[in-house]
């Protein structure tokens, strides 16, 4: 892999291929360009990607080259792969998108054996209402706005920098007091493109919490519909607190979002799925012929089109 994230780094390891069902791969990512030439496929990691190293190699006939990504087209910076050398040379596509050629979702979701839960305990310490912690702002899908309006109906705390302290913070201890205490929290992501399901919904879904999900991603692919409430669904903000009110009054209507889910658990968190989808691309890479693809703009196919702007920020008036 060339350009790989420091995040992804550690999850790379000599075994990750042993448990795979094709196993006969080997990863460099450490010093990919000393074997990018002998290899038989390469992934170019495209944020913040430059070209100009592989520029300078010829890759052998047949040669297969992945176009990976996690972030949003705002923040990956690769204009790069409009480049006429990347014209029809892409063959495989591993990203976040559902349509990848290789799926690698931020959050792999699992069904498991149905648990007593005491939700009359878990009500009972649920004294707040609605929670966002987070550190990135301003946003293109304009987060920070639509909490300002939200809070005109509901009492919103926001934690991190973007909150009133305007404070960084990593805290175990504070996510647990948001899961205790509070029964909603806002899971909005910074972009709202195709797909972009991240794990400010995946790691809120796997605790005693609401998450309210906003942003342009197939949510009902991992989950239940009735597991989290998303903003799509209603027609102004004002609706929105509207109902998120008559949640807070009625505790019975509030738990059916809660028991809906919990059949279903996160098991992979972003870094653990790509590792897995690694194992579809060893298999992959050993029937290339089948499995081969070409696109002549992966950069087009990545993000024309595919992010919208925010047009649910102004109330709008019923009919």
């Amino acid at each position: 892999m060339l350009n790989t994230p420091q995040w992804l780094a550690g999850k790379l390891t000599s075994n990750m291929f042993d448990k795979c069902e094709v196993s006969a791969c080997t990863f460099y990512h450490k010093t990919p360009f000393k074997y990018v030439n002998e290899s038989d496929a390469v992934i170019l990691y495209a944020v913040g990607y430059s070209s100009k190293r592989w520029l300078a190699r010829k890759p052998k006939n047949g040669q297969i080259w992945i176009f990976a990504v996690w972030e949003s087209p705002y923040f990956s910076y690769s204009g790069e792969f409009n480049k006429e050398i990347f014209k029809n040379k892409v063959n495989w596509t591993m990203t976040y998108r559902l349509d990848s050629d290789i799926p690698a979702p931020y959050g792999i979701v699992k069904k498991t054996s149905e648990q007593f839960t005491n939700y009359t305990k878990i009500m009972a310490e649920k004294t707040k209402l609605a929670a966002q912690l987070v550190s990135h702002c301003p946003t293109p899908s304009l987060r920070e706005r639509y909490v300002k309006s939200l809070e005109k109906y509901i009492p919103v705390q926001v934690y991190g920098r973007c909150g009133p302290e305007k404070k960084r913070i990593k805290d175990t201890h504070l996510i647990q007091k948001i899961e205790k205490s509070y029964k909603f929290y806002l899971a909005f992501e910074n972009s709202l493109c195709r797909d972009y399901v991240t794990e400010k919904f995946f790691d809120w879904q796997n605790k005693r919490i609401v998450p309210i999900v906003r942003g342009d991603g197939n949510h009902e692919h991992f989950y239940p519909k009735n597991s989290y409430i998303d903003v799509r669904d209603f027609k102004s903000i004002s609706d929105l607190g509207k109902y998120i009110k008559y949640l807070d009054r009625n505790d019975t209507a509030y738990m059916e979002y809660l028991k809906a889910k919990e059949n279903y658990v996160v098991t992979e968190s972003l870094g653990s799925s790509i590792v897995k989808s690694l194992c579809q691309l060893c298999k992959m890479v050993h029937n290339p012929d089948k499995c081969r693809n070409n696109y002549s703009n992966v950069q087009d196919w990545y993000s024309n089109g595919t992010c919208t702007k925010p047009i649910d920020l102004e109330i709008k008036k019923k009919s």
